[in-house]
């Protein structure tokens, strides 16, 4: 067996751990721009924790606020601006998986030429980066993307209806800062998408065809992570237990997928989310159960592995063991009031074709049953 790893320069993972960041900001810049969302991290303090720790140690940095939603092209090309103008040659991103996957992609545009369409997948002119870029912290407040350990920005685009990715080993971030403690605030709803999306990444990553001995080593200890904590993270959002197997959970998944893809849930959801307004851990969470079953014909073994995993259960009989997986699933998403289908958004019949065809991105590659777009047609018109 012959493979390739990569993940980021440096963890830093643990409740409390946002603190050690000053130890290390000065190794990598002295000049950053401190990529954030909306209020929220400035009402709880954790901004100011930031800031604290970089005037510290002497360092500058300057703001890119309100990446509130999933990066488009403008979102980056602005940031990207604002890191040129006052000359930054680091860049930390702290927030969910926009935010981060918003200050990866600024890291690498402000030490090279041209504009992120260039270097989007499937939409783009195919270019490589060239440079390094520019040395990124990524400090994750939400369990879910995994996207502080992963080598690949989604950027999406409403008018030209795509979300694509801006990848690259060049990406890979400096030094990633994993602290449970950050996401006590999410609310249920959110530890709910996010969290699936993270469960989603494992056990995609784990019945994926590029998957290996390592990826499925760390997949299966995700999956059981996530299995257990996921309800309790929903149920009280205070039980810091809980919150830092997810966070650990989430972690897993990013550096699974860097290494061995995704699936067809993923590459469904993107082309979902494309065209309608659904959350991209929303959509994952909907699609896994049926992707799974899809999926049987191909991994009936490995399905049947996270069955046991999930239920603590041996299974002589691996149909019964990966019909428990998927019965998990379906009653986790039940539990935390995601619906079984996608029937609430009202997705007219007539763009199936087109959806099947968005779905053709490099998430679908990993997937261990080739699916036609008749096939995904299919698939789409029993829950839509």
């Amino acid at each position: 067996m012959q493979f390739e790893f990569s993940t980021a320069t440096k963890i830093i993972y643990g409740s409390g751990s946002l603190f050690k960041l000053s130890r290390f900001v000065k190794d990598y810049a002295d000049n950053y721009l401190l990529v954030c969302g909306g209020s929220s991290l400035e009402n709880t303090g954790v901004l100011g924790r930031i800031e604290k720790q970089l005037r510290d140690e002497g360092i500058e940095y300057h703001y890119y606020r309100g990446v509130t939603k999933e990066p488009d092209i403008d979102i980056i090309e602005k940031g990207v601006n604002i890191g040129k103008k006052y000359n930054c040659n680091g860049v930390i991103a702290v927030g969910g998986g926009s935010v981060i996957d918003t200050g990866k992609a600024i890291a690498g545009l402000i030490t090279n030429e041209g504009h992120i369409l260039d270097y989007l997948e499937g939409v783009g002119e195919g270019r490589s980066l060239l440079n390094d870029g520019a040395p990124f912290i990524a400090i994750p407040t939400t369990a879910g993307t995994g996207a502080e350990v992963t080598k690949n920005a989604v950027i999406s685009s409403e008018t030209m209806h795509f979300k694509k990715s801006f990848r690259s080993e060049k990406l890979l971030a400096r030094l990633a800062i994993v602290d449970p403690l950050l996401t006590l605030s999410l609310p249920p709803y959110q530890t709910a998408i996010s969290g699936m999306d993270a469960l989603t990444q494992l056990i995609e990553s784990y019945i994926s065809k590029k998957s290996n001995r390592v990826t499925d080593m760390i997949a299966k200890e995700g999956i059981r992570l996530a299995g257990g904590a996921l309800k309790k993270a929903y149920d009280d959002g205070a039980n810091i237990e809980a919150r830092e197997d997810m966070a650990l959970a989430s972690l897993l998944s990013g550096v699974c997928l860097a290494n061995s893809g995704l699936g067809a849930a993923h590459g469904i959801a993107s082309a979902l989310g494309s065209y309608y307004p659904i959350r991209h851990g929303m959509a994952c969470a909907i699609l896994l159960p049926h992707v799974m079953r899809v999926n049987l014909v191909s991994r009936e073994d490995k399905i049947s592995d996270i069955g046991s995993i999930l239920t603590g259960r041996a299974f002589e009989d691996t149909r019964e063991g990966a019909q428990a997986a998927i019965d998990y699933i379906e009653k986790l998403n039940k539990h935390m009031k995601i619906p079984s289908d996608f029937k609430a958004y009202n997705i007219d019949q007539k763009m199936l074709p087109i959806l099947a065809k968005a779905s053709r991105g490099n998430s679908m590659n990993g997937n261990p049953v080739y699916l036609s777009n008749e096939d995904i047609i299919s698939l789409l018109e029993e829950i839509t």
